[in-house]
């Protein structure tokens, strides 16, 4: 009796371990559904109409204050001041290089001046040595000899040369002296135009509306809005006063996520604050590449602007919104995961299920969203495929 029994667990010892494990692949049942390729974005909502405010002068500036965001103006109401610390400096600076140039110019006319007494001085002194010299030449060879005759004579040629250098001098100091003075004055000109530009911007500390209306501060390139103490340069808009009555959605799509965006495809949006109200609108503009939104985040997004079909009176700017865009309406198409297609050398493949053994097959897909993938040439319903790559399959590859 012992014995049987030993012999039936041996049995049963014997014939576990010659099953193979059951596989654990995952698969996946080719079969029709209903296919849309949706995008998600998020944004946030502005004026289509603004009228921007815009930073005076020709300078970077400091802001010192600036009127509450999002507040009610009136036309000609203060809403920023920059501070006129910096400009003063700025500006007495430029006021002193130019009286250090003043000074210049009247060192290099004295300059001139004392130059110009020196040669006449050797003017005065030259014409005394041509009259001493006539008077007492004498080429009588009964009287001198021809060596003090010579002398005499090249004493003479010595004074000629030297009047005729002093004159050449006397004109090449007033050209030297003039090339000076001009680029003095271009040196002046330059710092008189700072200077100007400073009183220009000191004149304009204070920025006005321009008319009636809730005031917005502009984000800039790097998503931060204006700020007390914060340097703009000019030109650069720091706030807009909207036109409420048109608005519009300004939506941010992640790089990777933006496939086939095109103007004019239907868009729904959801109110972050009012999650049951509902609006629809088409694309109006797509950026042409992709940026950051904020200063130390290096995701990249691409800008998109959307219409309203609806003007509803809950629409503020700045309202934070969640968005769908429509790429391609739902239709029933052969779909598959993303993660079941392959690729070698530019070739799309798919691994079907033949049997108890896997086949590698080519496909032909079309359109895809962030999960499935249209197939349109290769695989039909029914057909079972493998989600990654299967065991037999790897481990042929892991010996070639």
């Amino acid at each position: 009796m012992k014995n049987g029994i030993l012999l039936c667990c041996s049995i049963l010892f014997l014939v576990a371990c010659s099953e193979s494990p059951q596989s654990t692949m995952p698969l996946y049942q080719v079969e029709q559904k209903e296919f849309a390729v949706l995008i998600p974005a998020v944004g946030e909502l502005e004026a289509a109409q603004a009228e921007r405010i815009n930073t005076p002068g020709r300078s970077p500036m400091t802001i010192e204050w600036l009127a509450e965001e999002n507040s009610w103006v009136t036309k000609g109401q203060v809403v920023a001041r920059f501070d006129a610390e910096q400009l003063l400096l700025d500006s007495r600076e430029e006021e002193l290089e130019m009286m250090l140039l003043d000074m210049d110019m009247r060192q290099q006319n004295a300059q001139e001046s004392q130059q110009q007494n020196e040669l006449n001085s050797e003017k005065v002194l030259v014409g005394k040595e041509f009259k001493f010299v006539d008077t007492f030449a004498i080429d009588d060879l009964r009287l001198y000899s021809k060596i003090e005759i010579i002398d005499t004579l090249s004493n003479r040629d010595y004074l000629g040369a030297k009047e005729e250098f002093i004159e050449w001098k006397e004109s090449s100091i007033g050209e030297r002296n003039q090339s000076a003075l001009e680029v003095l004055d271009i040196r002046k000109g330059g710092h008189q135009a700072k200077f100007q530009q400073h009183q220009s911007a000191l004149a304009q500390l204070e920025v006005l509306a321009p008319y009636d209306g809730m005031l917005v501060y502009e984000q800039n390139w790097r998503g931060e809005k204006a700020s007390v103490g914060q340097t703009v340069f000019p030109g650069s808009t720091i706030a807009k006063i909207p036109n409420l009555e048109k608005m519009q959605a300004k939506l941010f799509v992640l790089d990777k996520n933006a496939i086939n965006l095109e103007v004019g495809q239907k868009v729904n949006l959801t109110l972050d604050a009012h999650p049951d109200e509902n609006l629809t609108g088409n694309v109006l503009s797509v950026s042409g590449f992709s940026r950051t939104t904020k200063r130390g985040n290096p995701t990249k997004y691409f800008e998109l602007v959307v219409s309203l079909d609806e003007q509803p009176s809950t629409l503020q700017p700045g309202a934070k919104v969640t968005a769908s865009i429509s790429v391609a309406a739902a239709q029933a198409k052969i779909i598959i995961p993303l993660q079941a297609i392959f690729n070698e050398r530019s070739e799309n493949y798919v691994y079907i299920k033949e049997g108890r053994s896997f086949t590698r097959r080519p496909v032909k897909t079309a359109e895809k969203n962030l999960y499935f993938v249209e197939i349109v040439q290769g695989l039909t319903a029914g057909d079972t495929i493998a989600l990654s790559i299967p065991d037999d399959v790897a481990r042929s590859s892991s010996y070639e």
